[in-house]
């Protein structure tokens, strides 16, 4: 008897615990989803924004000085109805110096505007040849002033293609020293268009190509006494040509807006023979042109764009 109250006792306290643990069974199994929803969002971390600095456009929002250094290789041929050949010849390295400032922005809907405004000046002497064996030094003093203005056109996330438009001005200060020299001074203006290249291969480096081909205008040449052989005073008309220009650069930023940079730049043009002066029938001989140019200096990069986040 007691055996059996025993047994019954037990079983039915074993039931209820059965029961019980089924009801907590069903009601985790309930929850579980909400609760994996819920430990699911809060596991996701969020993921910071990375500074994105696209370094072209810091490089093409600046303003720079440069030391600079031309080779000037002018060359005047024979009137045409002398001979052919060379008449004489003006070589040699110059000094100098330029400032450069150009802008990259976007305005009035444009994206990437381009503007760029450059002032060089150079001053020093040249070696100077003529075919009838005379040789000496003359002094060389030029002024050049060049702008562009265009669009940039990303093609990858660290390059840009820019088409522009430029113009300028050139003024060439020629003394031909000794018993037989005088002064001239040659200037002409030009406009063309252009393309520049530029790529962002590392951090903080930009590397630049660009060329422009476009034509002289207003070419002329005044020729004054500077004490040496008597000359009349006149103005001379140039014919106008083709003029091509070229350049590398490399813009480095050392800090956020100190920057440094070195080029290379070459420019051709040529001016065509002109009248016979009414004065006394001299005439300027056709004549071409090269300018060879290297420059390196410092930058300030003024640049505030917004920063674009990389995830």
């Amino acid at each position: 008897m007691a055996i059996d109250q025993s047994g019954q006792f037990l079983g039915i306290k074993r039931g209820n615990i059965v029961k019980r643990l089924g009801a907590i069974s069903i009601l985790l199994l309930a929850a579980s989803p909400v609760m994996a929803a819920d430990m699911a969002v809060k596991a996701r971390p969020m993921v910071a924004p990375v500074p994105y600095v696209n370094d072209i456009l810091k490089a093409n929002n600046q303003i720079s000085l440069d030391a600079v250094g031309t080779n000037i290789d002018y060359a005047e041929s024979y009137p045409d109805h002398v001979q052919p050949g060379v008449f004489d010849q003006e070589k040699g390295w110059v000094p100098g110096l330029s400032v450069t400032g150009s802008w990259m922005g976007d305005l009035n809907g444009i994206h990437n505007l381009y503007a760029m405004g450059r002032g060089t000046w150079i001053n020093g002497h040249t070696d100077y040849w003529a075919s009838n064996g005379l040789t000496n030094s003359d002094g060389a003093s030029v002024w050049d002033a060049d702008f562009r203005l265009g669009k940039g056109f990303d093609i990858g996330t660290n390059s840009m293609l820019t088409p522009y438009i430029g113009a300028g001005g050139h003024w060439w200060s020629r003394n031909l020293v000794g018993p037989g020299g005088y002064h001239e001074d040659y200037s002409h203006g030009y406009a063309g268009a252009g393309l520049m290249f530029q790529v962002a291969p590392v951090s903080r480096l930009v590397l630049s190509v660009n060329g422009l081909v476009g034509s002289t205008f207003n070419s002329s040449m005044s020729t004054s006494n500077n004490g040496g052989a008597p000359i009349n005073p006149y103005t001379y008309g140039l014919g106008n040509s083709v003029m091509y220009m070229a350049g590398i650069s490399a813009d480095y930023a050392f800090t956020e807006h100190l920057h440094g940079n070195i080029g290379f730049d070459y420019m051709h043009f040529a001016y065509g023979q002109s009248a016979p002066s009414p004065i006394d029938a001299s005439l300027e001989p056709d004549s071409r042109t090269d300018y060879y140019t290297v420059r390196a200096g410092l930058g300030y990069s003024f640049y505030a764009g917004p920063v674009v986040a990389k995830y």
